[in-house]
């Protein structure tokens, strides 16, 4: 019944495709054209999910993702057309080190002569606006809504520590970490921070807020003593930020998107256009010459497929990434591999076919430049070894060089409910990871063995790989988590910087020069939209990807509408972007 179900939304989204690629033929009888004055508008106020859209995802009117946000100003700032950015900021949506790479951006967009504007009715309002701000201070006008607040507080971290919980509810937590900085156990297994613990998160915490401050002052020309006596204020209100010169003007939306239309010239036509509808019409940057696959690491790693953004939780899953570097590696177009890696860790064994799979690219002659997110850590990191040269933002989070494993035994509840457990075993350890009775001896041996074992593989992964001594290796791991800049200064990353940086790094190791033009190719290669219908009807998609199909139709079909009207009226206006059924 369910596979009945399946192929009959495939034939109804087939009929529908068939309808939308009808509507565009009769409709869209021209290449679309950018207005001769463009202002690129960015929406900064929601996380930017890392990645790139495929074209079913940019067809059906996703949220830009970060990759877009730097594509839109890396093309805009060699264009003509474009004049300046219009950006808008709300709470601390983006990681730090999304920040740290977009305010890189806005400095290239900027020293090409173009203005960019940012415009927030609160940044952080209620809430932090320590990111939103940090990134709005390299714009070279900052507005901020009448009544508005600047959050520029500080930074603060909460941990949540469990034990005493569990063990009103009898429940035991046995879990193990090597070592004493891997402070994943500490909030089931304490209930206060420990000196290590502790001590980790005061360095982390101190070295993002210089981070923050230094930022600031550079990009508003204050110095870096005013700058904190701000934020020991903060949040500040309206006025208070105008005086400190933190913000320029106090303003509405629409007076923002005005003085940016008019400092563009205000010409005829001259409008705002939102990054993916600009990248449509003008196409991204680095869409010539040799190919640089761009493959992405994001979420928990795990076995199997990655998870689909927007359809549960996104992970990063082996097989995908293996799939993708794989067919990187077998493209004789693809020059070098750049490895995007946003994530905090997951399964070592999946881990380490990731890392398996990078060094096999390598030995095929592919180079790997490894380029993190704003988390590389534990898994994260491991998978980055693989690499030929590593680079992370300053405020990437990463090393974590440490392991953790255990489980929860929910015996004494089970017993406190009546639920009593007969037990029957053939082995010492058949019952290993039973949550209804703890570890015994014999199960607390092997799974300290199996901790020890990969710790011990992973030190030695990290000192071969970083060309460290075991000693120094042991110094920079211990579970303790680092910035960016701390794991530079260790020895655990060659560079600081983001996805330029790494892709400067790439041209490189391809024996390419710095200006060489180059075209950036995701993968795995996204399938073109009648391929995914045609395979959900041959059975080989699933219920999910179908109903995402016919979800996203809908609207879209909507906005063909007046187009295919205006076509049987014969005044079509030509402004929709390519549907790009093939790849």
């Amino acid at each position: 019944m369910l596979r009945f179900f399946v192929r009959l939304f495939a034939l109804i989204g087939f009929l529908v495709v068939a309808a939308v690629v009808t509507g565009v033929v009769l409709a869209v009888r021209h290449e679309p054209s950018l207005p001769e004055t463009v202002v690129l508008e960015l929406d900064l106020r929601d996380p930017l999910a890392e990645g790139s859209v495929d074209r079913l995802g940019s067809f059906l009117g996703h949220e830009t993702t970060f990759q877009e946000v730097l594509d839109a100003l890396e093309r805009g700032r060699t264009d003509p057309r474009v004049k300046g950015v219009l950006a808008r900021f709300g709470g601390d949506g983006a990681s730090f080190a999304q920040v740290q790479e977009l305010r890189a951006a806005v400095e290239r967009f900027r020293a090409s002569g173009r203005f960019a504007i940012a415009f927030a009715e609160s940044y952080g309002d209620t809430g932090a606006g320590n990111r939103s701000y940090l990134l709005a201070s390299a714009f070279d006008e900052v507005w901020m809504q009448p009544l508005g607040l600047l959050g520029l507080t500080g930074l603060s971290a909460q941990i949540p520590f469990a034990r005493g919980a569990l063990d009103k509810l009898d429940i035991q937590p046995q879990v193990f970490q090597r070592e004493e900085y891997k402070s994943l156990a500490d909030s089931v297994m304490r209930t206060d921070f420990t000196p290590a613990h502790r001590e980790m998160m005061e360095s982390l915490l101190g070295d993002l807020t210089n981070q923050i401050v230094d930022g600031v002052a550079v990009s508003r020309r204050l110095p870096p003593a005013a700058v904190k006596a701000a934020m020991d204020r903060a949040p500040l209100i309206d006025r208070e930020a105008v005086d400190a010169k933190l913000v320029d003007r106090l303003g509405y939306a629409d007076e923002a998107r005005e003085e940016a239309l008019r400092r563009a010239g205000a010409a005829p036509g001259a409008d705002t256009m939102e990054a993916a509808d600009y990248l449509g019409i003008a196409g991204p940057p680095n869409r010539s010459g040799p190919t640089i696959a761009l493959i992405h690491a994001t979420g928990t790693i795990t076995g199997g497929d990655s998870g689909k953004p927007g359809l549960g939780e996104v992970t990063a899953g082996s097989e995908t990434i293996v799939s993708a570097i794989e067919d990187a590696v077998d493209d004789p177009d693809v020059k070098a591999i750049l490895f995007r890696i946003d994530s905090g860790g997951g399964s070592v064994t999946a881990s380490e076919t990731i890392r398996r799979a990078l060094v096999k690219a390598r030995q095929s002659g592919k180079p790997v430049i490894a380029t993190m997110g704003g988390t590389a850590a534990s898994g994260g990191y491991w998978i980055a070894l693989a690499a030929d040269r590593i680079v992370a933002s300053p405020a990437t989070v990463t090393g974590s060089i440490g392991v953790v494993a255990g489980k929860m035994s929910v015996a004494g509840l089970s017993e406190r409910l009546g639920v009593h457990w007969g037990v029957l075993d053939t082995a010492p350890n058949a019952g290993l990871w039973s949550p209804f009775r703890p570890f015994g001896p014999a199960g607390e041996e092997r799974l300290n063995a199996i901790i020890d074992s990969s710790y011990s593989t992973f030190l030695s992964r990290v000192a071969e790989a970083r060309h460290l001594t075991p000693e120094q290796a042991r110094d920079a791991a211990k579970g303790r988590v680092w910035t960016g800049a701390q794991a530079k200064n260790l020895g655990l990353i060659d560079e600081l910087g983001g996805v330029a940086t790494a892709l400067t790094l790439a041209k490189q190791a391809a024996k390419l020069a710095p200006d060489d033009p180059v075209t950036v190719t995701g993968y795995p290669r996204p399938k073109p939209l009648i391929r995914e219908i045609l395979d959900i009807a041959s059975g080989k998609g699933d219920l999910v990807e179908a109903v995402a199909v016919l979800a996203g139709l809908r609207p879209a079909l909507a906005e063909l509408a007046p187009l295919v009207k205006a076509a049987r009226n014969g005044a079509v206006e030509a402004r929709m972007p390519p549907l790009g059924l093939e790849r």
